[in-house]
């Protein structure tokens, strides 16, 4: 019976250690950009933090792996996209994020999370047409963010009928959706983790509201992918081109009808001459 009580009242005590341990992790990635791409309970770009949990609880090296990754860097566990690396962290910080993130292991998804990726699916789908035709034009940059940050179409490209050739500086954002989801997606926009976008979005983040019009446009540019064609402006420029040089040979037939026939040293020299 002794034995009973001890056990359970340890156990009991080992639980609240370990459910504090990861809000101490979660307090540190807070000023971090962990956030922007993990999340507890879900998959945002990349796995969540009860994933990582469950795949290496019977790790023994675990610690160490994912110590190492978090500094350095790393890609190939989770699929291509890489993680960054974290200079900045002292080793002693990213072991207590990684400590409360395999602490997770075993533990129950409450029901109020589920609840939240429902509504948050929910609220997405209602997105209007108006919405839609908004975060086309924001990705275009036919209207401007409202802290003035550069339009997606600089670097990215969208395969629809509605949007003009993009950038080929980043990602084909075409599927985006598909890889990533609706909380990826919102947490790149919210707080990008790519080192040229948090530049270019330094001091100019997105409001929310354009970024769920962002999200709606690129969910509905997903679903339609199959149905669009990107536009060939091959010949079109090919035309424009033959014009615009026929217009300026005219142009510059025009200036040089007036032009001097002969050399200055000519005309002197004929001066010469006739006063001879």
């Amino acid at each position: 019976m002794k034995i009973f009580i001890v056990f359970f009242i340890g156990g009991s005590f080992l639980g609240n250690f370990v459910f504090a341990n990861f809000e101490k992790a979660q307090t540190l990635m807070q000023k971090t950009d962990c956030l922007s791409c993990h999340a507890k309970n879900q998959k945002i770009v990349g796995p969540s933090f009860d994933d990582i949990s469950k795949k290496y609880q019977s790790d023994p090296q675990a610690l160490v792996r994912l110590t190492k990754t978090v500094k350095n860097g790393g890609s190939g566990q989770w699929g291509a996209l890489p993680m960054p690396p974290h200079p900045t962290l002292s080793e002693d910080e990213i072991k207590q994020m990684v400590e409360g993130i395999l602490s997770l292991a075993g533990q129950e998804e409450p029901e109020k999370r589920v609840q939240e990726k429902k509504s948050s699916i929910l609220e997405l789908q209602n997105a209007t047409s108006e919405d839609i035709e908004r975060g086309q034009s924001l990705f275009q940059g036919k209207i401007r963010f409202a802290h003035e940050g550069p339009s997606c179409i600089a670097c990215h490209h969208v395969k629809n009928d509605a949007v003009i050739g993009g950038g080929i500086l980043a990602k084909d954002l075409t599927s985006v959706f598909s890889r990533l989801g609706e909380p990826g997606v919102q947490a790149i926009l919210g707080a990008p983790p790519f080192p040229v976008m948090q530049q270019a979005y330094k001091e100019r983040a997105l409001t929310k509201e354009e970024i769920f019009a962002l999200v709606a446009f690129l969910n509905d540019a997903d679903q339609k992918k199959l149905y669009q064609r990107p536009k060939d402006y091959g010949m079109g420029l090919f035309l424009s081109g033959i014009l615009g040089a026929i217009f300026l040979m005219l142009v510059y037939s025009l200036l040089g009808a007036r032009r001097k026939k002969y050399s200055v040293n000519k005309a002197i020299y004929d001066r010469q001459i006739k006063s001879q």
